[in-house]
């Protein structure tokens, strides 16, 4: 904090090596913990609201401000504006709540799919398939922009293990629907304050459902252009739960049109309990659509 309700982030992530665009996954944390620091610990965050407006930089800080829009007895309600250079990059409407007693309880069904143990990590499967003389040219093209452009630093911060590998990177095993499921962790032990795991839930929140939405025309042969998160919604439905121990994140989108796509995901406990909802639409161009809209 560096004045009343005012937060400044200096330390920021590469959503890309090759350009200095920071990773809108780090945003929305920092924004979620910026909202929180101004918020009595007896209120949890429970909805999120956010739209990203241009892309950040990694070059320079970035000012999030904190409007106290509402302090009551049950909600607290903050408006998050994250600026650079006096300009908006992302706004957030976050409600936070204080616990109650369930009036009533129900929840899906978690997906039965292989456990993390059997699993190998993202990265090293990637690079064990892109010398697979079965993946077919595109695929290939997007398995070397990844192990090229994916930041090292996500990679020393989470693990991540992708069920049914061949299916869920190259397209494997049959034709492709757009849902995923992967297996996420912290490295790291990241203690005790759940808040602190509600955060790093939300920046990992980001990573995947771009990339959903693509899966059923990438194993066709589509290449993207250009992909960038135009909106990110989060419910957290619990509180109790730790990302650093495995949680498994399902992804589904039932939709893409206009060059955009909508994606749905599910972030569940070993034990079976949905802790966490997320939406989001994204914008996903490709080089051979004719397109004058250079620009965001």
């Amino acid at each position: 904090m560096i004045d009343n309700d005012v937060f400044l982030a200096r330390h920021l992530l590469k959503g890309r090596q090759s350009i200095p665009a920071v990773y809108g996954g780090q945003v929305i944390g920092q924004a979620l913990a910026a909202a929180a620091a101004t918020v009595d610990a007896s209120y949890k965050p429970h909805s999120f609201h956010s739209y990203f407006i241009q892309a950040g930089s990694v070059l320079k800080p970035i000012l999030f401000m904190i409007d106290r829009v509402s302090d009551r007895r049950s909600f607290c309600t903050r408006l998050v504006k994250a600026t650079q250079g006096g300009k908006a990059i992302f706004t957030s409407q976050i409600s936070f709540h204080k616990d109650e007693p369930d009036a009533f309880v129900h929840q899906h069904r978690m997906p039965v799919v292989t456990g993390p143990e059997h699993l190998q990590n993202y990265n090293d499967l990637i690079e064990k398939y892109a010398t697979d003389e079965r993946v077919k040219p595109p695929i290939k093209q997007l398995l070397d922009y990844r192990l090229k452009e994916i930041s090292p630093a996500f990679d020393r911060i989470f693990e991540l293990r992708p069920v049914d590998p061949e299916r869920y990177i190259l397209g494997f095993n049959g034709k492709i629907e757009p849902r995923t499921y992967i297996w996420l962790r912290a490295k790291e032990n990241i203690g005790d304050d759940p808040r602190l795991h509600q955060c790093v839930a939300a920046y990992i929140s980001d990573c995947t459902m771009l990339e959903t939405a693509m899966k059923p025309h990438t194993s066709d042969g589509f290449v993207p252009s250009m992909a960038f998160s135009l909106d990110h919604c989060i419910w957290i439905h619990s509180s109790d739960f730790r990302v650093d121990e495995w949680v498994l994140y399902e992804n589904y989108s039932p939709v893409a049109k206009g060059s955009r796509g909508f994606t749905e995901g599910r972030l569940w406990t070993r034990d079976g309990r949905l802790i966490l909802s997320t939406t989001q639409e994204g914008l996903i161009r490709s080089a051979t659509c004719k397109n004058d809209l250079q620009k965001i």
